[in-house]
């Protein structure tokens, strides 16, 4: 009960919010009262639905267009939030056949 009444009009944002994990860590923070911003590749893209069924999303939920490698589109995510969890992994959308491409990606 202490952390919901601490939770109380914070703002969090959960990067890649669409994510297997970083979706838990979402539903986590709404379930404890947070006000979240996540960030996904296209807020209203179909496979993102499921977060905003989540309890507390209708009001709590704000999805972020945004690519990890540019700060400026990350940036409005952020903004005014008091953490962020940054849970997202750039993942590109073309394979490459290229070995130091896929070493920077695990590097």
């Amino acid at each position: 009960m202490a952390m919901a009444a601490s939770a109380a009009k914070k703002k969090i944002c959960v990067t890649g919010a669409g994510g297997f994990l970083a979706s838990w860590v979402v539903k986590f923070l709404l379930s404890k009262g947070y006000i979240v911003h996540g960030t996904v590749r296209q807020p209203g893209d179909e496979k993102y639905a499921h977060l905003m069924k989540l309890e507390g999303a209708s009001e709590n939920l704000k999805l972020f267009k945004a690519d990890l490698l540019s700060y400026e589109s990350v940036q409005s995510a952020i903004a005014g939030c008091n953490a962020v969890f940054h849970v997202a992994c750039p993942v590109p959308s073309t394979t490459s056949t290229n070995p130091e491409a896929w070493n920077l990606l695990i590097s």
